[in-house]
């Protein structure tokens, strides 16, 4: 059965692997099609393509965009912009919210500075080669300084919700990030929505143009699948699936451990015509 992963990172925003390792690890598992959906860029999308045609394999442009309802992040997928993935207007707003980002960066080592930990913006750069920095970037170098032993210790222990280096962020509203999708010609669809527990939320967010439902995902159990799969079919909405990877890890979702079949893929693409 030909199969695709809608739900993949790359080193552009907190993945490990270059847009091309990614496509290179998607023909190793023999898929079909893959999304690229790094988190607020479409920078890794030209490598991405060319790699895919390279490899025979359908790379769909794609985006994951921080926002937030009821005061609650949660993150809005875009998928099928066709060239719209270059529109102006959409770079513009991602490209706001990569500054966003920097900033974010700043005010932790600001924030680590004060905890009497030495840590420089330089340092954090360092652990980025595509020029985008965030979150994991500040963890990366809290390691490579040895102040702690691993990324996820440096989350426990500094940068998440309620620890003492934790910054918050600004999140444009979940409406807004449909929109920007929409308007760039491409389906937006809510990921993972068994880690949000927004699902009072859902029909508001279908009212509002969003057209699909991530109904498979790494951290989704078979219940919950269910769950989703059955309030997608309720409001209309298209199931989608993939596996948020973002490298290889022992810890993390492993590339294509979940996919769709391309019949959902094409779902998806029809609707996006539909639209244009």
């Amino acid at each position: 059965m030909k199969a695709a992963d809608l739900h993949l990172h790359t080193r552009y925003s907190d993945g490990v692997w270059s847009p091309a390792e990614v496509v290179r690890e998607a023909a190793r598992h023999k898929l079909a099609a893959i999304a690229i959906t790094d988190h607020d860029t479409l920078d890794a999308i030209p490598e991405a393509l060319a790699a895919g045609s390279e490899a025979g394999i359908e790379v769909i442009p794609g985006v994951e965009i921080t926002s937030q309802a009821d005061n609650q992040e949660l993150h809005m997928l875009g998928y099928f912009f066709g060239d719209a993935w270059k529109d102006r207007a959409l770079r513009a707003v991602l490209d706001h919210a990569k500054r966003i980002r920097q900033q974010r960066a700043e005010q932790f080592v600001v924030k680590l500075n004060e905890l009497g930990i030495k840590l420089t913006l330089a340092d954090v750069a360092e652990c980025s080669d595509c020029g985008t920095i965030g979150r994991p970037h500040v963890a990366m170098a809290l390691v490579r300084r040895k102040i702690v032993g691993s990324v996820e210790e440096a989350f426990e222990r500094f940068l998440k919700r309620g620890k003492p280096g934790y910054v918050e962020r600004y999140r444009m509203s979940a409406a807004e990030a449909i929109g920007h999708i929409t308007r760039a010609g491409g389906v937006a669809a809510l990921a993972h929505p068994g880690l949000n527990r927004l699902d009072n939320r859902i029909h508001d967010l279908r009212d509002q143009g969003m057209a699909g439902l991530e109904v498979w995902h790494s951290r989704h159990s078979d219940a919950l699948s269910a769950r989703y799969l059955k309030l997608a079919g309720e409001l209309g909405l298209l199931p989608t699936g993939g596996s948020d990877c973002h490298g290889p890890s022992r810890n993390g979702p492993l590339l294509g451990s979940v996919t769709v079949p391309m019949e959902r893929v094409e779902a998806l693409r029809e609707r996006a015509l539909a639209r244009t």
